[in-house]
């Protein structure tokens, strides 16, 4: 889609400036002494280095190229190349943009211009998908271009519609759930929940079997394992919820980074809690009316279960929504209130009950935090990352 847009401007008139940011080139074309300016920005390529900040320098340097070369009026605008409608209708919010998505839809918000510099009806011939296959029904007739216009300013696009494209965008947390889901089926379909017992025997963690005999592997394969319906379900609704938002705004790599090294530490920090910190702990056990008080010894206790991983994730969005995003701008400011609510609960929740709770039940809270801890110090060592390099390409 990139290279058919490029060529398109070209063949029309438009001439890409040089010493342009690399993924995003920009156009220009001067009429009767207007000068316009198109920057048309690969989202896939450039990926998290485009920043809000750096968006707006590049709308400033093109203006001003463009009164440089006498033009009396200026107008730009940009071409967003993705289906994540969301995250780049921020980046875009406050200037002129088009989203063109992968497949060829063109959506313009509500307040920006339907057409720029003329281009807007040959562009839709250009990148339109193939016609529809002709039907006698004509309830399976559809148009190859749909023009969608956001009916509320405050908002890039209806739930619905952003819904539509961006679940589909987020690969890993969907094969994250299906893998999961997966997991936990074929042993219960196999050999009912006595399957579930073998899986957890040969790939949950213990102190005693992943420490001493050296079965450290088991750090990694406990991430997907789940002893009950209620378990795995209620870890999918929160892998769904966070992953969705948490994907769609870092590059999949620091979100696989996230996920499976955050899920790591939480392991580890677990192993760590009931092999060395807290050994033997004494709980009540009610029999009948009789209760009694045993002690139990925690290096035996096997492990299990993806919510330290999926705590990472939160430990990620923390970071992502309130400190990351002020770190000289490098992330635009955004905030979902839901969101906001779900991941301070979790967090506090998790350090209450690891400070004034002494029997934690079956909850490995302890796991809960490394991977709070965890998914917190990896998203910032990738923002750090990215903006050193963002850093070395503006000044060399």
């Amino acid at each position: 889609m990139t290279e058919e847009i490029r060529e398109f401007l070209e063949k029309t008139g438009f001439t890409v400036l040089p010493n342009g940011p690399e993924g995003c080139p920009i156009y220009t074309k001067k009429d009767q002494g207007q000068g316009f300016g198109i920057i048309v920005v690969d989202c896939e390529e450039t990926g998290d280095l485009l920043t809000k900040d750096l968006h707006r320098a590049m709308i400033a340097w093109t203006t001003e190229r463009l009164k440089s070369e006498g033009c009396a009026v200026t107008d730009v605008i940009t071409f967003f190349i993705t289906s994540e409608l969301a995250k780049y209708a921020l980046f875009g919010d406050g200037t002129q943009f088009w989203i063109i998505t992968p497949a060829g839809r063109i959506i313009v918000r509500t307040g920006q211009p339907e057409d720029f510099a003329g281009i807007r009806s040959e562009l839709n011939k250009k990148i339109a998908p193939p016609a529809p296959v002709q039907s006698s029904n004509p309830v399976e007739m559809t148009s190859p271009v749909v023009h969608i216009k956001s009916t509320n300013l405050n908002m890039p696009i209806g739930f619905f519609e952003e819904s539509a494209y961006s679940l589909m965008t987020c690969y890993f947390t969907l094969s994250l759930m299906i893998l999961n889901i997966l997991l936990f089926i074929c042993p219960v379909a196999m050999d009912g929940m006595a399957g579930i017992e073998s899986q957890w025997q040969t790939f949950a963690s213990t102190w005693n079997t992943t420490i001493k005999d050296g079965k450290i592997w088991q750090m990694f394969t406990c991430m997907f394992i789940h002893g009950s319906f209620l378990h795995l379900s209620s870890n999918m609704l929160a892998l769904l919820i966070i992953g969705y938002w948490l994907e769609r705004r870092i590059s999949r790599r620091a979100f696989l980074a996230v996920y499976f090294g955050g899920g790591l530490v939480g392991s580890f920090v677990s192993l760590l809690y009931r092999g060395v910190i807290n050994p033997v702990v004494t709980r009540e056990v009610q029999l009948g009316w009789m209760r009694y008080t045993v002690q139990v010894d925690q290096r035996t206790i096997m492990a299990g279960g993806a919510s330290g991983a999926i705590m990472a994730l939160a430990g990620a969005t923390f970071f992502r929504m309130f400190i990351g995003r002020s770190f000289d701008g490098y992330w635009p400011a955004e905030r979902r209130p839901y969101l906001d609510v779900l991941v301070f609960i979790s967090v506090l929740e998790n350090i209450f009950v690891a400070v004034f709770v002494k029997d934690q039940g079956n909850t490995d809270v302890s796991a809960h935090l490394g991977g709070i801890f965890g998914g917190f110090l990896i998203m910032s060592l990738v923002m750090v990352i990215l903006y050193r390099r963002e850093q070395k390409q503006k000044y060399g």
